[in-house]
């Protein structure tokens, strides 16, 4: 009696050894976790082409692609060039790489949208390539408008910390903002012709090399396309109001009252 016995618990053994051994874990997962990460791999390289490809495969995918549309986006609606809105998507590429709480707070933190940091984004990108936004533009991408202005500010500040001070410096190369390089832009946009815009551009140079202007370069800017609107001959084109240039240029009517009282003075060294 005693081997029949035996014999039964042996083979319950074997029988739950058995059990046990198809029940492996991780042997399911491992067959179900690869079609779930071809999918995720995808989805950035639908969203922002090379860019997303190079970063590793991570679990915030879908948030990554949606920031590399929202950014797409808002470069289209800036007019911001197709290589310039590159550079910003992989400035954002990076910066989900080595996010940490500060990027949390200010990225996803309550009442708090992305849009902060794609615009921070698109303005380091622009002023890498010379070809400035000033923050009212940005924010006024944004859903929060105005609002966001803060949040840019301190974005920007976060971004050339994180990528640039840690990384040497190089990446962050982002010049110094000048009068001259808004003018091609505002002058298109005021419908200044060629001849037009390569004046004002002479001007600021002029008063970056012999005037202490204290002003922003965009209020500066204003002023001094302002004042080749007033000079302007009959039958050279219509003159535009104070008005008309801050609609077009983003900058407050009194801000460039301002300078333009200042550089009024120097009209003969700006334009003569």
């Amino acid at each position: 009696m005693e081997g029949p016995s035996a014999s039964g618990r042996g083979l319950k053994r074997l029988r739950g050894t058995v059990t046990l051994s198809l029940k492996t874990p991780g042997e399911q997962p491992a067959a179900a976790s690869s079609p779930v990460g071809e999918e995720e791999e995808q989805q950035p390289a639908a969203a922002c082409g090379a860019t997303m490809m190079r970063g590793p495969v991570q679990t915030g995918k879908k948030a990554a692609s949606e920031g590399c549309r929202a950014i797409a986006d808002m470069a289209a609606r800036l007019g911001v060039a197709p290589g310039v809105r590159d550079r910003a998507l992989e400035m954002f590429r990076r910066m989900e790489e080595v996010k940490g709480r500060a990027h949390h707070y200010y990225t996803k933190g309550a009442g708090r949208s992305g849009d902060a940091l794609y615009a921070a984004c698109l303005y380091l990108a622009c002023r890498s390539a010379g070809a400035p936004r000033t923050f009212k533009e940005l924010a006024a991408a944004t859903r929060d408008g105005a609002a966001a202005r803060k949040d840019i500010g301190r974005l920007i500040t976060l971004i050339r910390t994180r990528l640039g001070d840690e990384a040497g410096g190089e990446a962050m190369d982002i010049g110094v903002v000048r009068a001259a390089d808004y003018m091609e832009r505002f002058g298109s946009m005021l419908g200044m012709g060629e001849g037009e815009v390569r004046a004002v551009q002479e001007a600021a140079r002029r008063m970056q090399d012999h005037l202490d202007v204290r002003h922003n370069p965009d209020s500066t800017a204003a002023a001094i396309i302002y004042m080749a609107m007033e000079r302007r001959s009959p039958g050279a084109g219509t003159r535009k109001s104070i008005r008309d240039v801050s609609v077009a240029t983003g900058v407050a009517d009194n801000t460039i009252k301002q300078a333009y009282r200042e550089l009024y003075q120097h009209a003969h060294l700006l334009f003569d």
